[in-house]
């Protein structure tokens, strides 16, 4: 499944998904969401860490 590749990409940099993007990953991947959805959102995501 998508979800768990992409998982195991993240955690190969030591990096983990926060359970909201999870979530965002799953209704994407179960086409609840668009992509533009998705990508809204993890680009506001990227911009708070980076903030943060």
């Amino acid at each position: 499944m998508l979800l768990d590749e992409i998982k195991a990409t993240l955690a190969m940099e030591k990096l983990q998904l926060t359970a909201q993007e999870e979530r965002l990953l799953q209704d994407y991947a179960e086409e609840r969401i668009s992509f533009t959805e998705l990508y809204n959102f993890l680009l506001a995501s990227v911009k708070k860490r980076k903030a943060a």
